[in-house]
This record gives C-alpha cells, sequence and structure tokens, in this order.
C-alpha cells in the first residue's frame, strides 16, 4: 500500500544534463527569481542544456539566448518534462 504522506521528489534544474530539455516550473526564493529575470530565464520557459560540468549549466532559451548558470542556484529552479507544456 502506498503512502500518501510520502514526500513528493522534486526535479531541480541542477539535475539536468548535456543534451537534456526541461521546462521551468518555479523559482523557489525571490532571490534566484530576480537573477533568472536579469539573465532572461522565466517561469514557463523550455530550456535545453547545451552544456554542464559539476559547477556550472549552460542553457539556451526559447528565445535563443545562453545562459550560464551555476549548479548552487540551479539547485532552487523547480523543472518538469519539457512536454508537459503540451500536455496542459
Amino acid at each position: 500500500m502506498a503512502n500518501s504522506s510520502a514526500p513528493v521528489a522534486v526535479a531541480t534544474l541542477a539535475a539536468v544534463h548535456e543534451g537534456d530539455d526541461v521546462q521551468v516550473k518555479q523559482f523557489l526564493f525571490d532571490g534566484v527569481r530576480s537573477l533568472c529575470r536579469t539573465l532572461g530565464l522565466h517561469e514557463g520557459d523550455v530550456v535545453h542544456c547545451r552544456s554542464d560540468a559539476p559547477s556550472w549549466l549552460v542553457l539556451e532559451t526559447p528565445g535563443g539566448r545562453t545562459v550560464v548558470l551555476e549548479r548552487g542556484w540551479a539547485r532552487f529552479i523547480e523543472v518538469g518534462s519539457a512536454d508537459q507544456e503540451t500536455k496542459q
């Protein structure tokens, strides 16, 4: 029997790797939201990971902008499957 009170796993941008496409769902803190707004990254965007390293990600936004983001910041950006946008 499944435990309905079990915590739900949340995927974050920090877990993506080169070649992944994900949809930005939510910024977990105002500071992250402000940083991402400055970088041109917004909730609802489907981003493509062009490159990754242990400490950073290189993302491409829907508008074609390249964004370099530290994984430390990416831990506070909730993401979902890129194809969820078409299911809604």
